[in-house]
């Protein structure tokens, strides 16, 4: 058997016992802590994907790195429902740009992860359309406003700025500068 076939068995082999510790862990938690239950736990088996993305990540290196997208989701939203199953699901009604943030940390993982910039604009569309959400469930129409407006005024001086610094290089002048 060669070198890289008998790598990946063994980390197959420590995915799948890890996996199955942490599942029988869990069944042994809950017969022992009694606030605890599978109704509140449930959440902890969106886990299981997230070891077997991760051992792919591993084996593949940049080529699996595709893997962090799913990863982070569902990272996020495990801890997002077991935080809902502990409280109550009726913060829903005011958490709900969650369902926004999980993805739009995903899309930045991947951006941090492979260094492309196409990754990073649905991160920031995403990530700033939720604090947009919470601002106005806040009832914090200020904090909306103000955000729009810098923005705007952002986008709108870009080209002005850009231009100018452009305009202002004479020909010539680089070869001088060296």
């Amino acid at each position: 058997m060669s070198e890289p076939k008998a790598s990946e068995n063994r980390l197959g082999a420590v995915v799948v016992g890890s996996v199955l510790v942490g599942v029988g862990s869990l069944f042994m938690v809950i017969n022992l802590i009694p606030r605890l239950s599978m109704a509140r736990l449930w959440p902890l088996f969106l886990l299981v994907p997230v070891a077997i993305l991760i051992a792919v990540w591993i084996q593949e290196k940049d080529r699996g790195s595709g893997a962090v997208f799913p990863i982070v989701v569902l990272l996020f939203y495990c801890g997002y429902f077991l935080w809902l199953n502990f409280t109550s699901w009726r913060h829903v009604a005011v958490t709900w740009p969650n369902f926004l943030i999980g993805p739009g940390l995903a899309f930045l993982a991947l951006f941090l992860v492979r260094r492309q910039m196409e990754y990073l604009v649905p991160a920031s569309v995403l990530l700033v359309l939720a604090a947009i959400f919470y601002a106005a469930l806040m009832e914090n129409t200020w904090f909306i406003g103000i955000t729009l407006v810098v923005i705007g005024v952002l986008f709108i001086l870009k080209p002005l700025l850009f231009r100018q610094e452009v305009e202002s290089k004479e020909p010539g002048t680089e070869d001088a500068e060296r």
